[in-house]
């Protein structure tokens, strides 16, 4: 293993997730805003394809995006049906790692995995655009962030971050391959997504039935369904948001 991340020992580290849309030039300007605070920062695009407002799923691409990165890093996320209102926006120290953005929920599953350690909401910067915020005060948080400015002299202290309501089990999540991520979590006897049944399981595509549905626990921990060689969206018609049914898994004479 090697040694713990300080600053003097690698470039700070930007992530950047948002609804803006690839090749935006909105993500663009967030950028320049960041390299003219922190010149030595490293920019990582997390997403810009979190489909417009969608807050839930923002929230979950974000935490899959950034649970790897470690003490130091800046994670800034900009998905805000409310910018320009008084809804505040927040720079969170999450176990170490700076989140920046909303408070509209946006950090729900990020802080269901991980311990506030502080939190501010932020303060408005002079003639911050009230249609651009992640460019006019998010961005230039971040890059105070990055460039080891402390977070407690960004804002006033905050403790009570907007958290999103529980979801129904359903599906998260639909990756580039059609795989269905949903929120459950094994043990499971199988899964009802729409009218389809899926109750085989395998750890992996090569011991599942080419063409078939079946169950497993991803790489994110969540029961996810294929279809080895096809795509589980598809055959299934199902999309994010589709309602999905728990089989409890029978009891053994071993449980």
């Amino acid at each position: 293993m090697g040694p713990p991340y300080t600053r003097a020992m690698s470039r700070p580290v930007v992530t950047l997730t948002s609804d803006f849309g690839a090749g935006s030039p909105y993500v663009a300007a967030m950028k320049a805003v960041i390299l003219r605070g922190c010149p030595d920062a490293t920019l990582i695009d997390v997403t810009h394809e979190v489909p417009a407002f969608d807050i839930n799923q923002a929230s979950f691409l974000l935490w899959a995006g950034t649970r790897d990165y470690g003490p130091g890093s800046v994670h800034l996320a900009v998905v805000d049906p409310g910018v320009g209102t008084t809804r505040r926006g927040l720079a969170l120290d999450v176990g170490g790692r700076f989140y920046v953005g909303p408070d509209n929920g946006l950090f729900s599953l990020v802080l269901e995995y991980a311990q506030i350690s502080n939190g501010v909401a932020l303060s408005r910067q002079p003639g911050a655009s009230p249609t651009f915020e992640g460019r006019d005060i998010f961005a230039v948080a971040a890059a105070r962030l990055a460039g080891g400015v402390p977070l407690a002299t960004l804002g006033v202290s905050i403790t009570d971050p907007t958290r999103l309501p529980p979801l129904p089990t359903s599906v998260l999540w639909v990756d580039n391959f059609g795989n269905l991520v949903t929120n459950l979590r094994a043990p499971i006897g199988g899964v009802r997504v729409g009218e389809t049944l899926v109750t085989s399981t395998a750890q992996t595509y090569g011991e599942a039935e080419p063409g078939k549905p079946f169950w497993y626990v991803g790489s994110l921990g969540y029961v996810e369904v294929g279809v080895p060689g096809g795509r589980a969206d598809r055959l299934l018609r199902a999309r994010v948001g589709t309602l999905v049914e728990v089989i409890p898994r029978l009891s053994s004479p071993r449980d």
